[in-house]
């Protein structure tokens, strides 16, 4: 592991975690992140090769879900070593060794820019301090989704569904719709009203909430607790920076996710005789905003504050950032730490950590009644999750129909040749 440089924030940034409405895009709270030598601000002067951290016990216990009241049930157990490497374990700013200090105006409780492609850990701060999900608790829906359920099977839409907190993509009671599109619609928008008919399919909330916690277990996202899909503030319910960062990179790992999430627009064409479509736009303003997003997924409740986990490219790095917690809007933020990562990559910096993950890409649903000729050969490459055409697939059958000819026309000029060739044998022989 490389030399990494912590800090801690100064005495009015650890006031971040107090409870407050999440202020509109724009403003300020006065709460930025000090610089070295700055009044309040501790050196960045110890090195985790000298010291090395520990777990962030202080920060095990997510914040309240019920106003103060608390959870009633117990924090997940911390790790016996930090996942993803000792320096992941402070409580405070993790940076590699020589790093330019971080930019200015960051709130948030904690947040994290990692590589996307290698899932080395940039920077962070409090990788690992339990924060409460929002709505990005929905890729790990997403995920199990597009493993389970078949891209074409129909799902009725239920009033249980038109009735969930939360912003709706306005799928009505009776409705039909094909579950890609619900799936689709749970990507790109909070789609609360779409997140709990994808649940009912997966067997009901705690069904599903249970898959995701078994996908999140596999990915060794240790902090990560689902106990409602839709990320409403529950008891339990938990993740961190590090673990909404190493879930996205998962999830972006799946063709049908990775191309969802940068839609700007999103459209439902219901089935049926309510068959009025749907049409939302991505809330996710990265997209709008930010030269080479490529996608993301956020959320905002009481406790978790505003929560934003997205990804961008430039000159062929990808990059993720995590911002949890934000008690102001979290576009700007992210995107100031998406430059900052984009810094540190063209310096060469040395990676503070690693995202743990599986060793092999997730795997999504097959549609047994209208199969995709992209679908027919998967390469299982962990380095990539492409999807390759197979030798009868929409570019491949009319190459082999030509190659099959051309072999064909071969064979009979041979057989011709053969044949004078014997008759020119024959007439020297009398």
């Amino acid at each position: 592991m490389a030399a990494v440089v912590t800090f801690a924030a100064a005495p009015a940034a650890s006031a971040q975690s107090s409870t407050s409405t999440p202020k509109p895009p724009g403003a300020s709270s006065g709460k930025n992140t000090p610089k070295p030598g700055s009044s309040g601000s501790k050196q960045p002067d110890k090195s985790a090769d000298s010291e090395p951290a520990t777990n962030c016990a202080a920060k095990a216990v997510p914040p309240p879900a019920n106003e103060g009241n608390g959870d009633q049930l117990p924090p997940l157990p911390l790790p016996k070593e930090p996942i993803g490497g000792p320096a992941m374990g402070s409580c405070n700013g993790v940076l590699p060794k020589d790093a330019p200090f971080p930019p200015d105006g960051l709130t948030a409780d904690s947040w994290l820019i990692a590589d996307q492609d290698t899932g080395d850990v940039l920077a962070g701060f409090g990788p690992h301090a339990r924060q409460r999900p929002a709505g990005t608790v929905k890729v790990l829906l997403a995920m199990v989704a597009l493993k389970e359920i078949a891209p074409d099977k129909v799902i009725e839409g239920t009033r249980e569904d038109t009735r969930q907190t939360g912003t709706r993509v306005g799928i009505v009671a009776d409705g039909k719709y094909a579950a890609k599109d619900l799936i689709r619609a749970l990507i790109v928008t909070p789609a609360a009203d779409a997140a709990n008919a994808l649940a009912r399919e997966l067997g009901g909330p705690d069904v599903a909430a249970q898959k995701m916690n078994d996908l999140a277990r596999e990915l060794n996202a240790q902090d990560t607790r689902v106990v409602n899909p839709n990320g409403n503030d529950v008891p339990g319910q938990s993740t961190s920076a590090f673990d909404t960062a190493l879930i996205y990179r998962e999830a972006m790992r799946i063709p049908e996710f990775a191309e969802a999430t940068g839609l700007k627009t999103v459209q439902i064409k219901p089935q049926g005789n309510r068959n009025k479509p749907i049409s939302r736009s991505n809330d996710n303003e990265l997209l709008k905003k930010f030269k080479g997003a490529t996608g993301g997924k956020l959320g905002s409740t009481l406790a978790a504050k505003s929560v934003l986990v997205g990804s961008a490219e430039r000159d062929g790095k990808k990059l993720i950032v995590a911002v949890m917690r934000s008690g102001e809007q979290p576009f700007e933020q992210a995107e100031s730490l998406l430059e900052y990562g984009f810094t540190l990559t063209a310096a060469h910096s040395k990676p503070v950590g690693k995202l743990s993950g599986a060793s092999e890409p997730p795997q999504t649903s097959r549609s047994t009644d209208t199969p995709s000729s992209d679908e027919k050969e998967s390469n299982n490459q962990a380095s990539n999750a492409a999807v390759h055409r197979s030798a009868f697939g929409t570019f491949g059958l009319p190459v082999t129909i030509l190659a099959g000819v051309v072999v064909l026309i071969a064979l009979v000029l041979t057989a011709k040749r053969k044949m004078a060739r014997a008759r020119r044998l024959r007439a020297q022989t009398r």
